[in-house]
């Protein structure tokens, strides 16, 4: 009789809510029937209902309502008991389209315990998406059985992602998307504290890349996460070094000048062709390794067989995370101030016969002693580093069995390197992560980078690189594509669209400057939009049908109310059709447009609604900058010589007016930037040297640089 009375009061509640209207303005509501344990979430603009059960009669059910840092929320509460005493509850929100679930253990438990949520009955026909339990979390059209976000959707662009929202290291979800879905924690975990709980969040909404927002921008709110501006430090700032496997100088060297002395010319090299070198990567040639590889096998003794022996030139784990000195014999810090900029420095796995097993505690492969990573973090900040990179993580997890089957492990791991880094104002950087590194990432403010792809960059390896780069910048992270070559100009337009990290790892004399001048400006700060180049919601729906075209990534610039819009197309493989198209409007632009393809020089005017249509050329990519044709009538479409041509390092604004544009522009050491733009009518310039196409309506503008300042504004008025 509690049970039935419990159940009328809720629905009775929720008809009151539902009919008062002015408290609710969520498409998302949560059912529950107390008498067969059966609960629902209903989207009712989509259509949707995930119902599952706890397979028994609710207990002790309450009804509440609150406020938390998501917002305003509804919530349920129940009990039931199966060989353990469990609670859960259910959270739905007023303002946004999330929903959270907890399971509660009051006594703890000796157990696995329960999945929670477990549906049983979802929406039909639904397409599926994860990431692959492996190094850096592939993208898949399928459901891993793991610690991932799962993005279920339709060909309308409905969409729904559910995800751990705790116990990142040891959740899971498992099902098969169709007949059902379950949230639930590692079998080999027996042990749970009094109190334990454990979250699982779930957002449905409209438009895939919104949809992953939503969650995104829910679970760093739960965790207090701020995801750092692409300016932030050094590393995402400017333009550095890489030595990382790809990199000419990756174990490779010039002999006679021995590993500094190679960097060190390369550095003086830079300085003779006036380009920027603002921070220098170590990869893992720098410390001291085992000839032991992570199954333990002893044949990891000499990475490069053409220079000399040495713990340094070997493969295995960690022995002493410390300069080694053949190549070294000063030491790190020493090395660091003759070379005149901070240090990014690789570190992997400890070796099980690393010297640090008898200080430390060191479970399987992973460091969990809050000691070892204050002395190791100090170590580093006095020797010029700004960022520690653990790469590594998955064969870490992998060979540390009591980060599988406990609760505590994973957290004292990536706790103490967090803290440990933070205390010492170095960045992070995650390196061959599973996605549930990705998501445990969202806990710590100074993890700023991460690679969403293979090593060494390279065209087959962009759709992965694009795909990962949005669980990423979900969890606060910024991307990082990997060491590629100078000379790749289309390598280079990817990893600057990216608005992460952009480095190169030429050898001495085979640097494009040219090319890496496209990405930065004179003194290394990078040229970047707002946001990383991550897929349009039509390459997930054609690539879950299986249909072999062009896909399209996109990311902008946003000066107030203009923005600059740069498309990605690129082919992935074998294709059958080389035909693309996308409309701007679904890009945020309104009105009259510009597509102009600066690999080309072409220009097409039209609205946005309207569709472009284009044929992929036979390098299997371009790239197009999209702008709105302003109210003063122009189109501006910023610094020729940028790859992100109105990049806010380089255009500071851009106001428009009935009557005129205005642009300020930044100088930072070059003698001359050009600007281009579509003109509708002529216009008055200043004085300043113009050239203009009446076929095309393409200008230029040839700026020389300020004498007392280092900006020039640029007032476009109407020829009187």
């Amino acid at each position: 009789m509690k049970n039935f009375c419990a159940l009328i009061f809720i629905s009775l509640f929720f008809n009151i809510e539902i009919s008062a209207g002015n408290l609710s303005t969520n498409p998302i509501n949560v059912r529950i029937d107390a008498h067969s344990g059966s609960y629902a979430v209903i989207a009712s603009k989509q259509h949707w209902t995930f119902k599952g059960t706890i397979g028994q009669p609710m207990n002790d059910v309450h009804f509440t309502q609150g406020h938390d840092s998501i917002g305003w929320y509804n919530a349920v509460s129940f009990k039931w008991q199966n060989k353990v005493n469990y609670l859960g509850s259910i959270r739905w929100y007023r303002q946004i389209p999330v929903v959270l679930f907890h399971l509660s253990l009051p006594h703890g438990a000796g157990q696995s315990i329960v999945p929670f949520p477990a549906f049983t009955t979802l929406p039909d026909s639904l397409y599926h998406f994860s990431y692959k339990n492996d190094v850096f979390a592939a993208p898949q059209f399928s459901l891993e059985q793991t610690s991932t976000p799962w993005l279920l959707f339709d060909g309308n662009d409905n969409a729904c992602v559910i995800s751990p929202a705790s116990d990142f290291i040891v959740a899971k979800l498992t099902g098969d998307g169709k007949t059902s879905i379950n949230s639930e924690l590692n079998p080999e975990i027996n042990q749970f504290p009094s109190h334990f709980s454990h979250s699982t969040i779930l957002v449905i909404d409209k438009g895939i890349r919104h949809t992953w927002d939503v969650w995104g921008d829910a679970l760093r709110t739960i965790y207090h996460r701020t995801r750092p501006a692409n300016d932030k430090g050094v590393l995402l700032n400017r333009f550095g070094y890489w030595t990382d496997n790809g990199a000419d100088y990756y174990y490779q060297y010039d002999t006679i000048k021995g590993y500094a002395g190679t960097l060190l010319a390369l550095r003086d090299r830079y300085k003779q062709e006036h380009i920027p070198l603002c921070y220098m990567q170590l990869d893992s040639w720098w410390y001291e390794k085992s000839i032991y590889d992570p199954d333990g096998r002893p044949d990891a003794d000499h990475k490069n067989p053409s220079l000399p022996f040495g713990a340094w030139n070997r493969y295995g784990g960690l022995m002493q995370y410390t300069a080694d000195p053949f190549l070294f014999p000063n030491g790190l810090s020493v090395f660091q101030k003759s070379l005149g900029v901070p240090l990014i420095t690789h570190s992997r796995w400890i070796d099980p016969h690393s010297p640090y097993r008898q200080h430390y505690t060191i479970s399987g492969f992973a460091p969990v002693d809050p000691a070892y990573w204050r002395d190791r973090m100090d170590y580093l900040k006095h020797s010029g580093v700004i960022c520690y990179e653990q790469d590594w993580l998955n064969y870490i997890y992998n060979k540390s069995p009591k980060m599988i089957s406990t609760l505590s492990v994973g957290n004292d791991f990536t706790d103490g390197m967090a803290h440990a880094a933070q205390a010492d104002g170095i960045a992070l950087q995650y390196c061959m992560a599973m996605p549930r590194f990705f998501m445990q990432g969202v806990k710590y403010n100074n993890l700023t980078t991460i690679r969403t792809s293979n090593d060494r960059f390279e065209p087959k390896k962009w759709k992965w690189f694009i795909f990962t780069s949005q669980l990423g910048y979900e969890m606060g992270i910024w991307p990082w594509c990997d060491v590629f070559k100078s000379r790749e100009i289309n390598n280079m337009i990817v990893s600057v669209l990216s608005a992460g990290v952009v480095g190169t790892g030429d050898a001495i004399g085979k640097e494009d400057k040219p090319n890496i001048m496209m990405a930065c400006r004179a003194d290394g700060v990078l040229v970047k939009p707002d946001v990383p180049l991550l897929p349009v919601d039509a390459d997930y729906i054609q690539m879950a049908r299986g249909e072999k075209k062009p896909l399209l990534a996109y990311t902008y610039t946003q000066h107030a109310n203009l923005r600059t819009g740069y498309v990605l197309a690129f082919a992935d493989g074998a294709i059958t059709d080389r035909q693309f198209s996308f409309q701007p409007s679904t890009m945020g632009f309104k009105g009259n447009v510009v597509i102009f393809n600066p690999l080309q020089h072409t220009v097409q005017k039209m609205q946005a609604t309207n569709t472009f249509r284009a044929v992929l050329p036979q390098d299997n990519y371009t790239y197009y900058v999209v702008a709105p044709i302003t109210s003063f009538g122009i189109a501006f479409l910023g610094d020729t010589d940028k790859i992100a041509s109105t990049g806010k390092k380089r255009i500071s604004m851009i106001q428009s007016t009935k009557d005129q544009l205005k642009v300020k522009v930044i100088f930072a050491g070059e003698h001359t930037i050009t600007l281009q733009g579509y003109f509708e009518h002529p216009f008055a310039d200043q004085g300043l040297f113009t050239q203009s196409n009446n076929l095309t309506h393409l200008f230029t503008i040839t700026l020389k640089a300020p004498f007392k300042t280092n900006t020039v504004t640029v007032n476009f008025k109407r020829k009187q």
